[in-house]
C-alpha cells in the first residue's frame, strides 16, 4: 500500500511538474530527400617524363606543348591546365652512361565525359601513361544541395501533417530544426565522386561506366552518385 501511495504521488509530481512549466504537446519527426547527380567537373593528375627516342631526348618543354595541342583539338581551356610539381631524375641511357631527365606533375580540370573518353584516347597516341583522375564534382554542387534540404524539411512537415490528420490534431510551428549527418554517402562539403586511374593505358574505373567493345567505340559515362539530406524537425502540434 505504501508503494501504490509513493508511485501515485510520483506521478502527480510529475503531471503537476509539467502543467506548470507550459510544455506544449510536441511530434518529433525526420524528412528526408534524396537526389542523384553525374559529375561535370573531372579533375586529372598528369605525369610528364622526359624520355629518349631513337637516341633523341624528348624534352619536357616539347611533351608539355604536345598535351597542349591536344586540348586545343579537344576545346579544353589551356587555362585548366597547371603545373604542380617539377623534379629531376637521373637514369642510365648506355652501360657507362647517364642522363638527367625532368618529371612534371600537372593539374588540368575536365568538363564532361566526352573531353575525358577524347583526352584518354589522345594520352594512348603521345604515350602518357601515368594519369589520376583524382577528383570529380558537378558545377552547381552548393545550390544542388541548397534544393535537397528544402526537400527534406517539407518532406518532415508533410510527415507530421498526415500523422496528426489520423488522429484529428493540426501541426504547429516548429520547435527544433536540425540537420542530420549522412555518413553513409559521399555528402560532404569536400566532394569527391570518383577514384578511378588511367595506368599504363589501360583505364581502370571504380565509378565510371565504359560501354563498347574498342576503345573507339566506348562511351565514357560517369554513375550518379546519390546525394542524401535528412532534416529532424520537433514540431509543437495545436
Amino acid at each position: 500500500m505504501k508503494n501504490f501511495k509513493l508511485i501515485f504521488f510520483l506521478l502527480f509530481t510529475s503531471a503537476f511538474l509539467a502543467q506548470s512549466t507550459g510544455q506544449k504537446p510536441y511530434i518529433e519527426v525526420t524528412g528526408t530527400a534524396e537526389i542523384e547527380i553525374v559529375p561535370d567537373e573531372i579533375y586529372l593528375d598528369i605525369t610528364l617524363k622526359e624520355r629518349t627516342e631513337k637516341g633523341k631526348k624528348i624534352t619536357l618543354d616539347v611533351l608539355e606543348n604536345q598535351l597542349k595541342t591536344v586540348l586545343k583539338k579537344i576545346g579544353i581551356p589551356e587555362k585548366n591546365l597547371s603545373i604542380s610539381d617539377v623534379n629531376a631524375v637521373l637514369a642510365k641511357t648506355g652501360w657507362w652512361s647517364e642522363e638527367i631527365f625532368s618529371v612534371a606533375n600537372y593539374s588540368l580540370q575536365v568538363n564532361g565525359a566526352d573531353n575525358l573518353k577524347q583526352l584518354f584516347e589522345n594520352f594512348k597516341k603521345l604515350e602518357i601513361s601515368d594519369v589520376n583522375i583524382a577528383k570529380a564534382t558537378h558545377s552547381n554542387l552548393i545550390n544542388i544541395k541548397k534544393k535537397n534540404r528544402i526537400k527534406a524539411i517539407k518532406a518532415a512537415k508533410e510527415k507530421a501533417d498526415y500523422l496528426l490528420n489520423a488522429i484529428g490534431e493540426q501541426t504547429g510551428k516548429p520547435i527544433i530544426i536540425n540537420e542530420l549527418a549522412n555518413n553513409n554517402n559521399n555528402n560532404n562539403n569536400n566532394q569527391t565522386f570518383v577514384n578511378a586511374n588511367y595506368l599504363n593505358n589501360n583505364a581502370n574505373y571504380s565509378m565510371i561506366k565504359v560501354r563498347g567493345n574498342g576503345f573507339k567505340d566506348e562511351t565514357v559515362e560517369f554513375k550518379t552518385i546519390k546525394i542524401t539530406s535528412s532534416i529532424y524537425v520537433k514540431f509543437e502540434i495545436k
